[in-house]
């Protein structure tokens, strides 16, 4: 149902926050019960500025030798208030930036301790893979979760979106050899059924 009403929404020209504020009227006039929806959804140039809003998801965090930054503007999750508000933001990316979405499967994932994986695991597996493209990333990142898992069961889907800006066709380029492009995404297949209210899109 999501992916239609954004299929009517996303090209009319407006930015995110707007975007998502028509999506959610949208979902609203639906009237399905106890259905919502967490998303980031966000606009890329080809000179790197990314314009966000993340409305009720995990925050992506934008990794790179600057550090790391977490993209919280938006608001709150789509179909719950018809009141809601979004905002949104533009952040700069730099050559070699990576900007990580994942999916509470992925931080919340369980060690047979009950450990979860958490955040700090995930960014650091990011920022030790950085020069990695971003489909070997996700399949770092994964790994790196299946690992530390072991063979405890796990309860939600692990998805993660890496996107890497490697610079302007025209301008610096700093792509690795096999991502040529400005923009390189990669999102791995589910690992496990999806809850009920949760999806991601950059």
């Amino acid at each position: 149902m999501l992916q239609g009403i954004f299929g009517v929404h996303v090209n009319a020209g407006d930015g995110p926050a707007e975007t998502l504020r028509r999506v959610n009227h949208a979902m609203l006039r639906r009237a399905i019960p106890s259905r919502f929806a967490t998303v980031t959804y966000g606009c890329i140039s080809s000179g790197g500025r990314l314009t966000y809003c993340n409305a009720g998801h995990n925050p992506p965090v934008k990794v790179g030798r600057g550090g790391r930054r977490r993209l919280v503007k938006g608001g709150l999750p789509l179909g719950m208030f018809h009141e809601s508000g979004f905002e949104e933001e533009t952040v700069q990316l730099d050559c070699g930036d990576v900007v990580v979405a994942f999916t509470d499967g992925i931080t919340e994932a369980l060690c047979p301790d009950g450990t979860e994986f958490g955040e700090e695991r995930l960014l650091s597996c990011v920022e030790s893979h950085l020069d990695l493209t971003a489909a070997a990333l996700v399949d770092r990142v994964l790994e790196a979760v299946r690992q530390f898992a072991g063979a405890a069961a796990q309860s939600d889907d692990l998805t993660v979106v890496v996107l890497r800006y490697v610079g302007t066709s025209a301008g610096e380029s700093c792509a690795h050899p096999r991502e040529n492009a400005p923009i390189g995404v990669a999102r791995p297949a589910r690992g496990a059924p999806p809850g009920e209210g949760g999806g991601s899109t950059l």
